[in-house]
């Protein structure tokens, strides 16, 4: 087994489990928020999330995954890089704030609403630079780093929420919680990055700023385009809706982004490998991201089949029976999700082929056409309607960028021949386990079975061997002694 192959699975483990652990915290904040402040402040916290997500395409500027290919194939350059980007984004970060502060003033009436929004907006400054130096830690193939900031960050504020909203404070005691962690996160990542890397601070021209922002301009595109099509369900269904509706699809959403931490680890670890290989050995880089497509489409269907099927005892067990209307939304998003964690495969494939006008181009067309479809559904099926735009959406990004990768390039990658055992494995395990969700067994009891009609079928299949699973176990033990 090559040294690169397993630095992507350490790193990838790693990654995981760390936020495995810290989202499970984070989860089970957000289910004490739902059921003790009810879904209308749900849905007040999901609006100034929503529309800050907007707000960061500007301060991120597309630059986390340009940051890991650029130095995934240069690490030397990651000080004067950080130093780069720390300027650039601060600057940008005022501009925002006036923005921000003038709508705030503008289209909210509620002084709840307001202040939510302001203070996690100060949040935002803090995090967008926290971001940078993860995306140089992944870069480096050093995920212990990020592993220490972001547990510093989610303890500190899960932690302390958690104790807040049990002892009977409000949204905005939360939010200004997160506003410290936010803070103990930066400074934990600069000094890390200070006394593990490099010297974060490097002397920055007017000139450095310009070529950053023309380098990284086609990935600030890119990032402004997927943002804004992410943020349309939240922020159409709020506005068509009310707040109660954006509670229910919010309670469903946070469900299944509660995993968006695994295509991110898979990201972070196989993102710098495929942008050297890419230009240096391409047959390398078809094992490596035959890899890639893989173990993340494994983990997606998995989710998918989870979710969806125990989705009817799921939802009121974790947020009430009040969301109960939000479990055809879940079954609905749990099925988007196995999309969407292939379909950032292909994303980072066409970064690591510096293909970023292809992605451009497709995902302004998913755009345009998110925009359309929440138009039509939310009128006439409300917070359902947002969900399957959000299928829909994610259906026509795998065929764009099947497309973009071009058939000689498929050819060659034999993805299919990947893929296919999975699938089937899936939906086996997704019909035991809605035969299982009928029956009187006990949830945790139909949840374990799911998981294991899933294994089962991946071994079945073949999509899956015992020497993989022995090879997993292997570097799990490595990845725990990294830690």
């Amino acid at each position: 087994m090559d040294s690169s192959g397993r630095k992507i699975a350490l790193n990838t483990i790693l990654l995981s489990a760390t936020e495995f652990f810290t989202r499970l915290v984070s989860l089970a904040l957000i289910i004490l928020v739902a059921r003790l402040l009810g879904p209308v402040m749900l849905g007040i916290y999901a609006f100034a999330l929503g529309l800050l997500r907007v707000c960061d395409i500007f301060l991120n500027f597309g630059l986390d995954r340009y940051l890991q290919r650029e130095v995934g194939r240069e690490p030397e350059g990651a000080g004067s890089l950080f130093s780069r980007v720390f300027v650039l984004k601060s600057l940008v970060y005022c501009l925002v704030l006036a923005v921000v502060l003038a709508l705030s003033f503008l289209i909210i009436d509620e002084p709840l609403k307001r202040g939510v929004l302001l203070i996690l907006t100060a949040a935002l400054f803090f995090r967008t630079h926290t971001a940078s130096a993860a995306a140089l830690f992944r870069a480096r193939q050093k995920a212990q780093y990020e592993a220490a900031v972001v547990l510093t960050m989610r303890l500190f504020y899960g932690g302390l929420g958690l104790a807040a909203v049990l002892s009977g404070y409000g949204l905005l005691t939360l939010v200004s919680l997160e506003l410290g962690a936010q803070v103990v996160a930066f400074l934990a990542a600069v000094w890390v990055f200070r006394q593990r890397l490099a010297s974060p601070w490097h002397k920055v021209a007017w000139a450095d700023l310009k070529d950053l922002v023309a380098l990284s301009k086609d990935f600030f595109l890119i990032r402004l385009v997927l943002t804004l099509s992410s943020s349309l369900n939240i922020l159409l269904l709020s506005l068509l809706a009310g707040d109660l509706l954006t509670g229910f699809y919010a309670a469903a959403l946070r469900l299944t982004s509660a995993f968006d931490f695994i295509p991110e680890a898979f990201t972070g670890s196989f993102l710098p490998v495929i942008s050297r290989q890419a230009r240096e050995n391409w047959p390398g880089f078809v094992t490596v991201f035959r890899n890639y497509v893989k173990y993340l489409i494994i983990a997606g269907l998995g989710l998918t089949a989870a979710l969806a099927s125990m989705a009817p005892d799921l939802v009121p067990l974790v947020f009430g029976a009040a969301f109960k209307p939000a479990v055809p939304v879940l079954v609905l998003l749990a099925l988007a999700l196995s999309l969407e964690f292939l379909n950032l495969s292909f994303t980072n494939a066409l970064i690591a082929l510096n293909a970023e006008g292809k992605l451009l181009r497709n995902f302004t067309a998913v755009l345009l056409f998110n925009l359309l479809a929440n138009l039509l559904l939310i009128p006439v099926w409300q917070e359902q309607g947002a969900a399957w735009a959000v299928v829909l959406a994610e259906s026509l990004v795998l065929v764009l960028q099947l497309k973009a990768l071009g058939r000689d390039r498929l050819q060659s990658l034999a993805l299919g021949s990947v893929v296919w055992r999975p699938v089937l494995a899936g939906l086996l395990a997704l019909g035991w386990g809605c035969f299982l969700i009928r029956l009187p067994v006990p949830f945790p009891a139909a949840l374990v079975l799911t998981g294991l009609g899933y294994l089962v079928g991946l071994f079945a299949t073949g999509a899956l061997s015992l020497y993989e699973l022995q090879t997993l176990k292997t570097w799990a033990a490595e990845g725990r002694h990294a830690a």
